[in-house]
């Protein structure tokens, strides 16, 4: 990816583009298989039309586990009222079962429009958890209009359970409207999509995803204002706004989290890799045992206070962080006082700019036992940036005869929206 990011945004959208051809061309060749029963005449040659259909993707955002002994198995079923009032619901869509995770990204889905509710009419989106007996995480009723509006805005839906309670959120992270018409734009149904609106039955108007020399890319976010050079490469390379989810899938697979930061500091085109950022990072430290010598002293001269010492520096963060949570086991040399630390510091230009010891301050047991920290609203947590780095540091105590042990530790960072 650096010798990707060296070449420049030409090469960038080069690339790109070329995996989205080898896509597209799978996807043709399944279209031409699916469509040949639907061909219409227009002018003596035979056209293929295409369905009106809305790919919509959604994620799971901390949900609510209803698991005993592991994580929910969660999947999604989109429905819609019956037509006959009997009050009940149809699935029109049920994706996968994603095992033992909390935060989990579904298939997107290929819905036709046919299929879809009238405008001044609620969707049900459900999450179950998968198991003998499937039980309901969470539900949120929502018409098509206000999911077009939560995925621009990138606002996550509450879902709450049978009792009211809180069953996690739904992010609506891919909407996008395909009109129907001939494959060569021809016919009244893609005419109508290239007008700059549709309807769907009841009403709904909205933006169709369309691609024309004047594309560019939506304005789901605040950008300065570009140069000309800019401008011309936008107008020139805007249509990598609109490609498919599977595109993106691929290209973002062979993209760190710092690779997706320097797309989207260079140019708004690259605005759809946002939701590809992780919501959090995980660090590991190795297993440790530490002697503390007995001729060594603590910074005070006494053999009573802290002796710190690096444990490890974690990696350069790419994003700010809402909370650090820290789990390991651990325990001193078993017998006399107990002086072994454990503890973080926020590094900055190599520079100490925040440190948690004395706020979070334990000292390590004489038998083994897991400890658990979780850091918010510490300046440690909340003047962490991209740049930063964090420092694990310890103490295995002043004086001879000490001993501490560290096993299996393990950091989560929540990380803040880029």
């Amino acid at each position: 990816m650096d010798l990707l990011m060296s070449l420049g945004k030409e090469a960038i959208a080069d690339e790109i583009k070329e995996m989205a051809k080898n896509v597209e061309k799978v996807k043709i060749q399944e279209k031409e298989i699916n469509e040949l029963n639907n061909k219409v005449v227009v002018d003596s040659e035979p056209v293929k039309m295409k369905k009106s259909t809305l790919a919509l993707g959604l994620d799971g955002i901390k949900l609510t586990d209803t698991d005993v002994f592991s994580k929910s198995d969660p999947y999604v079923v989109i429905s819609r009222r019956r037509r006959v009032e009997d009050g009940g619901w149809t699935p029109i869509r049920i994706s996968e079962t994603i095992k033992d995770n909390l935060n989990p990204r579904w298939s997107e889905f290929l819905i036709d429009l046919t299929e879809l509710p009238d405008a001044n009419e609620d969707l049900k989106i459900e999450v179950f958890d998968d198991g003998w007996k499937d039980t309901s995480i969470g539900v949120v009723h929502i018409t098509i209009s206000k999911l077009e509006q939560a995925h621009k805005t990138r606002t996550p839906l509450p879902i709450t359970d049978k009792k009211m309670k809180n069953g996690g959120e739904i992010l609506v992270r891919s909407f996008r409207m395909d009109f129907g018409g001939s494959e060569n734009g021809s016919g009244p149904i893609a005419s109508q999509g290239m007008s700059g609106g549709f309807t769907l039955p009841g009403g709904y108007n909205g933006t169709p995803n369309v691609h024309s020399s004047q594309t560019v890319c939506p304005p789901q976010t605040t950008f300065p204002p570009p140069t000309d050079a800019d401008s011309h490469w936008i107008e020139e390379h805007g249509d990598l706004c609109n490609l498919p989810d599977l595109v993106l899938d691929i290209i973002a697979e062979y993209l760190e989290p710092k690779d997706i930061l320097q797309l989207l500091d260079s140019c708004p085109c690259f605005e759809d890799f946002r939701r590809f950022l992780p919501k959090y990072q995980e660090i590991n430290g190795e297993d440790f045992r530490k002697e503390q010598h007995p001729n060594q002293r603590d910074g005070d001269g006494d053999c009573d206070g802290i002796n710190p010492e690096k444990y490890f520096d974690g990696p350069e963060m790419n994003q700010g962080a809402k909370s650090i949570k820290l789990n390991f086991r651990w325990k001193d040399q078993g017998w006399g006082h107990r002086k072994g630390q454990v503890w973080i510091q926020l590094i900055r230009n190599e520079e100490v700019l925040a440190d948690s010891r004395k706020q979070f301050h334990e000292l390590a047991p004489h038998e083994y036992r897991e400890r658990e920290v979780v850091i918010k609203e510490h300046p440690v947590v909340d003047l962490l940036k991209r740049g930063d780095k964090l420092r694990f540091m310890l103490s295995v105590g002043g004086g001879g005869g000490h001993y501490l042990t560290v096993k299996n530790f393990k950091v989560v960072v929540e990380l803040k929206k880029y």
